[in-house]
């Protein structure tokens, strides 16, 4: 977790060097092992270093080739160092240690604008190739180091924070309303889009060239939706997986500096957690190693404490809590959204800052995590619809019943809704009797009001005022993302394709690399890697839900290394609960703040009395699904229009 930032303009900058020198200084909480900056006539690029592997202890960015023409910035970690170096044709030593960054420098020198398709690990980086007076951009594969930019006729930047760019008088700060309705409706989805009007994201597994004249953006990868791996029985695929996931947490594992995990108590974050006990022991390594936990002592039904205890017992692990329902969701509110340059919508922030403090206070530099697990390995469950297309009604009777068994589902129901989407209906469709059925049903209401003068019910919850759902196109829009994102697939497999490809994964990984940058801690996701995700996709159905169990390649692939009380344990604990509890407990004063003083700004978006009705709705115990979701979004969104200062950019606001 370093920091990039740079420029291109069309032609020399007198100020480029001072432009520089403040976007890069706004960044300089990521990097406090040092900063630097490299400018020319028309292009600047800066860095700022946290030091976390080995290798990084001898970096400097910006760097450049023996020849001066090529000059790179990267925020990387480069995992697949020897293959490269072979590749390379690369030799290290003591005396020339070889930094991810040179490997990223000579792998262009090689390979050029493809050199992205060879790397394994997490990364963005910016290169200036003065020969073809081009600035080359990319990006790893799900996003999980962060990349903005901001490209006109004026000037092309980029950073790893938006607030970086707002040092040039030619990047706006203008609201973008559409990305405003994603975000009040819950589909926040798009991979590119951002609070702001012209700054956007590379997407995830995407290289960008930026030339005088073009700005050209293309993916270097991406999952095959026909590949199917086939092995010869259950356990050569659990072996597999144990095999990729072992590298997966092996390759992260490499620091300089003391490194812990996150422990929820959940699969996934105990996963991770068993498997670096694992390899350290393998290694010898014998001192304790910290995880860091959220505890909910108050809110039971919210805490994990006996499946952490599980993984903690008989293992090396030095244990670090904070208190989840102690703990205000608007703790410190104020900085935490000028650290996320957008409006909160993880509900659990104020959690994974507190506990990155403590791993901070503790000079751990790396945490590995568990994020969203269950989406990179799929629960599976596309299975039940396989088996119903196909009208294999037993096998799914089966299925159904040790699901429900396992994850305490009424059976019945759930074929029931089974049998008729997928074996009556089509059956009814062949026929004459739906036809007969809707000219019926014609008859019934001749006379009646027409279908298109009713009006019809929002899709969303959240009450927004008539003006914008027509400014924004909001129901357009809202319908586009929904059918986008869960419209019906051709199988599984594209599902899971759908899932991990998410702008949501990468947008909630950006939201988690700021918070923790501002403890100066670098996050590493073991679920995230290429070549689990890749063979977690490749998986025949029945390898990833089978006699009711979801996710069963991680339960298989993990026997012997989790906890059985974990590894076959159907659900995890309800945060929502504490949520819910510390929200009333906690945050009513700025509820009624928002409710009593409304600012301008957040009446253009929400129907602020029904608003104040879906509050006391809350309030007497009457809460509907996402009430209190929605009451935390609309609030942040109030409290971080208030604070963002928009239409005034920090280089406008130094000059007046």
């Amino acid at each position: 977790m370093s920091a990039i930032t740079g420029f291109v303009y069309p032609h020399p900058h007198p100020e480029g060097s001072d432009y520089l020198h403040q976007m890069v200084q706004s960044l300089s909480h990521r990097g406090p092992d040092g900063t630097n900056e490299w400018s020319q006539d028309r292009v600047g690029l800066g860095h700022c270093l946290l030091q976390t592997t080995p290798e990084s202890r001898f970096e400097t960015l910006p760097l450049s080739n023996a020849s001066q023409t090529l000059i790179l910035t990267a925020d990387a970690r480069i995992d697949n160092r020897v293959d490269l170096m072979t590749q390379l044709g690369l030799k290290e030593s003591p005396s020339a240690v070889i930094t991810d960054s040179a490997l990223i420098l000579a792998a262009y020198e090689k390979w050029g604008e493809q050199c992205p398709e060879y790397f394994l690990g997490d990364f963005a980086f910016a290169l200036w190739d003065e020969t073809q007076q081009h600035l080359f951009c990319a990006r790893d594969h799900f996003g999980v180091k962060p990349f903005f930019y901001y490209a006109s006729e004026q000037v092309f930047a980029f950073a790893s924070e938006m607030k970086a760019l707002f040092h040039l008088l030619e990047v706006p700060k203008s609201l973008n309303e559409t990305r405003v309705a994603d975000y009040l409706t819950l589909m926040l989805f798009d991979a590119e889009m951002t609070f702001y009007e012209q700054i956007v994201r590379l997407p995830p597994a995407h290289r960008m060239t930026v030339s005088q004249n073009s700005l050209d953006i293309s993916a270097y990868w991406s999952l095959d939706p026909d590949f199917e791996l086939q092995l010869d029985s259950d356990q050569a695929y659990a072996e597999q997986f144990q095999s990729i996931f072992t590298e997966a947490v092996r390759c992260r594992l490499r620091s300089a500096f003391s490194i812990g995990t996150m422990l929820s108590g959940g699969i996934d974050s105990s996963s991770i957690t068993c498997m670096t006990a694992q390899l350290r022991q393998e290694a010898q390594e014998t001192a304790k190693f910290p995880t860091f936990s959220a505890v909910f002592n108050e809110i039971t039904a919210s805490d994990e404490q006996e499946f952490m205890n599980a993984v903690i017992h008989q293992r090396p692990i030095e244990p670090q809590y904070v208190q989840g329902d102690q703990l205000s969701p608007w703790t410190d509110y104020q900085h935490m959204l000028a650290i996320q340059d957008e409006p909160l919508f993880a509900c659990n922030a104020h959690l994974t800052h507190a506990l990155y403090q403590i791993a901070q206070s503790q000079s751990v530099r790396v945490l590995l995590d568990g994020f969203d697990g269950d989406q990179a390995v799929s629960h599976g469950v596309g299975y039940l619809r396989t088996l119903a297309k196909a009208g294999r009604w037993l096998k799914l009777w089966r299925e159904m019943r040790g699901f429900c068994q396992s994850f305490g589902y009424d059976l019945w129901p759930l074929y029931r809704s089974y049998v008729r989407k997928f074996g009556i209906n089509p059956l009814l469709k062949k026929t004459k009797i739906t036809k007969i059925l809707g000219k019926v049903k014609s008859w019934q209401f001749r006379g009646q009001q027409k279908t298109s003068e009713v009006t019809p019910a929002r899709p969303w919850a959240i009450p927004l005022t008539p003006d914008f759902v027509d400014r924004a196109s909001v129901l357009q829009r809202y319908k586009h993302l929904r059918r986008q994102r869960f419209g019906a697939q051709p199988s599984q497999r594209h599902e899971h394709i759908v899932d991990v490809t998410s702008g949501l994964v990468s947008s909630t990984l950006e939201v988690m690399d700021r918070t923790a940058a501002a403890s100066q801690v670098e996050l590493r996701f073991p679920f995230w890697d290429k070549r689990l995700v890749e063979f977690c996709v490749s998986l025949p159905e029945e390898q990833k839900m089978q006699n009711g169990w979801t996710r069963l390649i991680i339960r298989r692939g993990l026997d012997g290394i989790l906890p059985p009380q974990i590894q076959w344990r159907a659900g995890k604990g309800n945060l929502g609960t504490a949520f819910d509890h510390t929200l009333e407990k906690y945050g009513m004063d700025l509820i009624h703040q928002v409710l009593n003083h409304p600012p301008d700004a957040i009446e253009t978006f929400i129907d602020m009395h029904e608003f104040t009705q879906l509050v006391q709705r809350w309030q007497r115990g009457e809460a509907e699904a996402n009430d209190t979701l929605l009451i935390w979004i609309a609030v942040n969104l109030t409290l971080w229009l208030q604070q963002a200062n928009l239409g005034v950019n920090f280089a406008e606001s130094t000059l007046q």
